[in-house]
């Protein structure tokens, strides 16, 4: 039986991300945002539903939000919530209808929903519920629908588009019975617009279900940073994963699997997983990096890959055929039907012995060892997360290798770049060939595997190293023990003062390392999934970089310091995000993915653990990239650039992540629905809030056309 708490909690994670992107993205056409005194004076007008909205949502304000028995609190560094919200949020879908939510001053996104997130509904006749992210989601879908003159789809067309019965009602109900994982309404049925809604829809419900599963099987956490280093990187991984990509409302969800596939192969169950194998015919195969080196032998010793070479033997393909790695789950419930010629004719041919245990990182298809292997392996899954599907082409695979080549070529140029940085070894990787030799085709992407090695210089036999995935530091402090446990090791105070001055440390360095690759024209993708922090006795001494294929680059400055074009295959007739022509197009990569998605997201879990204003930790912020900027010792045209971008223009781009979800229609499978838009310059934001405490007006934040641009269109 599930656990209600775990739900609660679950819910209230997704319905804080949820809200917090409508707002930032302008999706509450029409929100309204009242002091208290206007509330007040709102109740005191006899607007029954807004009243009946209030009194719930101010009566479940008292409570905290599903923590009962030890779950992460992360209100708690805001204080106690004895009020819904500094501010209240009106907002009116349709008719007398009204719904209500607290909201709090940021000066990211000028608004931002309270931490309990709660949402109350209330309608004329008095009577009141508090909305679950996925109700939510239908009021917001279906107000757009309305506002755009479409025909809005009955309960017949979203029932055979999704699988899902459609609540009757204002305040319809979460939604009933799952589609099929991923299902999206085809576009006949009742619009495109509102297909991608109903699939969004959808992720949140199973979002919600998914996080309440983690809660479950969450363990305990004590002294990571303690444990030798592989296990330390492993456990920090599963704390990384409990996040996941932090403010994405559906980011947990891994549309495909159900609870058992959940409890079996995700990063946080912290399950052995037993590779399986394929034996593909050595002339339907693409390789890079290995030479004649074979998967087993990189990733396995001896005595683990004798059964698998015995079996390869006995069967007579140990000299026509490979054995490449792959995922069981990828093996039994993907395979068969993606390559049914291949398997038909004997090209691949699925092996018995089931050779090699690995563990799942955050990332879910990147795998790596304990003790029978120091090296990772990165295989494609069948699923979708973040709305694209998690395969693993050649095209990547290539651009992969063209990417990290460049930024070796850098760290030779760049003294503090070849201390600092460090780059995972992502040349050693083999794919299913298409028989029409179409790199582009979708089947064969399902079949690959790519190798990846950590740098000797960071090897486990030097135990004063440990590894931080970024990603990590974005969990709260309650679910990971990590920011004290560092503290403690660095001899700094368990207080705020003492992360302030942590936080500070690795803004500096991160930024810093990223700046001097901007000075060559580069901008990794250095979410803090990628980003991995290392610690050499505790200081922060280095950045490790991993998953190279999407190395932004801006040509001219490429060539400026002596470098080429590094070639990236790219779809053709397809919009890219590989390269940028104007500098400022490939900083704001930096902004969204290295602030936005990974900074910020530490910055967020550091104001709510330990108490801290958000201002203050903007002000860091800009302290730490001034410092960076200083340090990185740019040419004085690209530090004006710069300079004018972080620090002086009225805008910065904004990562969108709600708006290219509902519009979904993906022309590159597997790609994740992108679009980019405007949001104020935090640093002038926070300096006009501390001198302006009057109620904030909304933001104007426009929005550029949405681009379907995968991570380099392949």
């Amino acid at each position: 039986m599930p656990d209600k708490r775990y739900e609660e909690e679950a819910e209230r994670r997704v319905m804080e991300d949820l809200l917090n992107a409508l707002l930032a993205e302008e999706l509450l056409v029409g929100l309204q945002v009242l002091t208290p005194q206007e509330v007040r004076a709102a109740i005191g007008e006899a607007d029954p539903a807004f009243a009946a909205a209030w009194k719930l949502l101010d009566g479940a304000s008292a409570i905290a939000p599903g923590d009962e028995q030890g779950l992460a609190r992360p209100e708690a560094g805001q204080g106690a919530i004895s009020a819904p919200g500094e501010l209240i949020g009106l907002w009116r879908p349709h008719g007398e209808a009204a719904v209500v939510f607290g909201l709090r001053r940021s000066p990211w996104q000028r608004l931002r929903c309270m931490p309990a997130a709660r949402v109350a509904a209330g309608r004329a006749d008095g009577a009141a519920e508090l909305l679950a992210p996925a109700a939510w989601m239908r009021l917001v879908a279906e107000h757009r629908t309305e506002a755009s003159g479409t025909r809005p789809a009955d309960a017949a067309d979203v029932a055979a588009a999704t699988g899902m019965a459609r609540a009757a009602g204002m305040m319809a109900g979460a939604a009933g019975a799952a589609a099929p994982a991923g299902t999206a309404a085809p576009a006949g049925t009742a619009g495109a617009a509102e297909a991608g809604a109903e699939a969004f829809i959808d992720m949140l419900r199973q979002t919600a279900e998914q996080i309440a599963w983690s809660l479950e099987r969450r363990a305990p956490v004590k002294d990571l940073l303690a444990l030798p280093q592989d296990r330390s990187l492993l456990a920090l991984e599963r704390c990384a994963a409990l996040r996941d990509r932090p403010f994405h409302p559906v980011a947990k969800v891994k549309l495909g699997w159900g609870r058992a596939e959940c409890g079996l192969y995700t990063a946080e169950a912290g399950q052995p997983i037993r590779l399986r194998w394929m034996a593909v015919r050595r002339d339907r195969l693409l390789s890079g990096g290995a030479g004649e080196a074979l998967p087993q032998s990189l990733l396995l010793p001896a005595d683990v890959r004798a059964p698998l070479e015995q079996e390869l033997r006995r069967r007579g393909l140990d000299g026509t055929h490979i054995a490449l790695p792959v995922h069981p789950w990828q093996l039994e419930q993907v395979l068969p039907q993606r390559l049914q010629p291949e398997l038909a004719s004997g090209v691949c041919v699925p092996l018995d012995t089931a050779a090699g245990t690995f563990y799942a990182t955050s990332s879910v298809r990147s795998l790596m060892s304990l003790g029978e292997s120091p090296q990772h392996v990165k295989l494609p899954l069948g699923i979708r997360s973040l709305g694209g599907q998690r395969y693993l082409s050649a095209i990547k695979l290539m651009n992969g290798v063209r990417a990290e080549s460049l930024l070796r070529q850098v760290r030779a140029l760049d003294p503090v770049l070849g201390e600092r940085l460090h780059l995972c070894e992502e040349g050693s990787w083999w794919a299913l060939a298409p028989k029409d030799k179409d790199l582009f085709a979708e089947n064969p992407r399902h079949l690959s595997a790519m190798i990846r090695r950590y740098p000797p210089a960071l090897a486990a036999a030097d135990d004063s190293i440990r590894l931080v995935p970024m990603s990590a530091l974005a969990a709260h402090e309650a679910e990971t023990g990590l920011l004290p446990e560092w503290l403690r090791l660095r001899g700094l105070p368990n207080t705020a003062q003492g992360a302030l001055k942590l936080f500070r440390e690795i803004a500096v360095l991160f930024s810093e390392l990223l700046l001097r690759l901007l000075r060559f024209g580069l901008v990794p993708e250095a979410h803090g999934q990628n980003a991995v922090l290392v610690l050499k006795e505790g200081q922060v001494h280095g950045l490790l970089l991993r998953d190279h294929d999407a190395l932004r680059v801006h040509v001219p400055w490429l060539r400026k310091a002596g470098l080429e074009d590094p070639g990236y295959m790219l779809r053709p007739g397809v919009p890219n995000s590989l390269y940028h022509d104007t500098p400022q197009q490939l900083l704001a990569f930096f902004q969204m993915l290295g602030i936005q998605v990974n900074l910020f997201a530490i910055m967020d879990s550091v104001s709510r653990d330990y108490g801290l204003a958000e201002r203050s930790m903007w002000a860091a912020l800009e302290s730490a990239l001034l410092t960076a900027l200083a340090q990185a010792g740019l040419p004085s045209d690209q530090e004006e650039i710069v300079r004018a971008s972080l620090f002086m223009n009225e805008h910065w781009p904004w990562k969108q992540i709600v708006r290219p979800l509902l519009a979904q229609s993906a022309k590159v499978p597997g790609s994740m629905p992108y679009s980019k838009g405007e949001t104020s310059n935090p640093f002038l934001a926070a300096k006009l809030q501390a001198a302006d405490s009057q109620s904030p007006q909304p933001v104007s934040r426009r929005s550029t056309p949405l681009q379907e641009v995968p991570y380099g269109a392949n």
